[in-house]
């Protein structure tokens, strides 16, 4: 039975170095091919192969400037300190390639930034994320801009008038910007997605409950008897989305806080802005007296 078992064994690896020699013998035979008929273009075509040539210089060269404009942003937007972690050699790979690619001056700018904050703290982008930024479209980088203006801080919008269809178009977001921003891998499907207030701390009155929020630098206390009662229309960024929310630098909005301030009103909740108060040297404190 051992005898039985080397032999058939034997005839595997046999089998299988017979296969391996084939294929590499079948590959060989190809590039030989391949090589046979492109020096015969070269010889019958001397014009098409030189023009082919200047095509794929002008590309390389491209390529080069491209991957160095976005070297130059990720160098200005370095914090000062930054780990000696090394990038992983597979995301450095595919972000050269891709970087390659990218044209645009505003895009080379947000690769940049993306490229610094990987350097910084590698892992802090996922490979994921890069395949959603490569397809990302210099328009579709401008509207998530305006849903990063009125983002809470932890990736997702409130909508004030809890109607998708029209609440958030005064602030530059229409229905088919958020159905771009979802083909864009930026925003989670679903036009029922609700936002939950759980409680955090308790206020003064034991019988109230409150939660805080941020966005964009405003904190919100949000309070209620019930709070966890509570739900909101929220509009969620997927994790590529929020993994770039905090290098989107978001245009300016006015009068945003203000109507979801009122709406949340509207249903029984207590709604106030953070106001720092000076607090003892360098020092402060936040205080919630300030309708939001």
């Amino acid at each position: 039975m051992k005898a039985e078992a080397d032999a058939r064994a034997y005839e595997i690896k046999a089998i299988a170095r017979a296969e391996a020699e084939v294929a590499t013998e079948t590959k060989n035979i190809q590039i030989a091919a391949v090589v046979d008929r492109i020096q015969s273009m070269l010889r019958d075509h001397p014009e098409l192969a030189e023009r082919a040539r200047q095509r794929l210089l002008a590309r390389e060269i491209e390529g080069q400037l491209n991957v160095e404009s976005i070297a130059d942003c990720a160098s200005q937007s370095l914090p000062a300190a930054v780990t000696q972690e090394p990038v992983s050699s597979d995301w450095r790979r595919k972000f050269f390639l891709e970087a390659e690619n990218v044209c645009e001056a505003d895009l080379q700018l947000l690769w940049g930034k993306v490229l610094a904050g990987e350097a910084a703290a590698p892992g802090a982008f996922s490979l994921r994320m890069l395949d959603t930024l490569r397809q990302l479209s210099r328009a579709e980088a401008e509207l998530f801009r305006n849903a990063c203006a009125i983002a809470m801080n932890d990736g997702w919008i409130a909508i004030p008038g809890f109607n998708l269809n029209t609440s958030l178009k005064p602030f530059g977001l229409t229905y088919s910007d958020i159905l771009s921003l979802r083909d864009a891998g930026l925003v989670l499907d679903g036009d029922h997605i609700y936002k939950d207030f759980r409680s955090s701390e308790p206020l003064a009155e034991p019988a109230k409950q409150s939660t805080v929020l941020f966005n964009n630098g405003v904190m919100i206390e949000i309070s209620s008897p019930h709070l966890g009662a509570h739900q909101i229309a929220a509009l969620a960024f997927t994790r590529a989305g929020q993994e770039l929310q905090h290098l989107i630098e978001p245009n300016e909005t006015s009068g945003y806080l203000n109507l979801l301030g009122s709406a949340l009103r509207q249903r029984g909740l207590v709604v106030k802005r953070g106001t720092p108060v000076p607090y003892g040297e360098g020092a402060s404190i936040i205080t919630f007296e300030q309708d939001l």
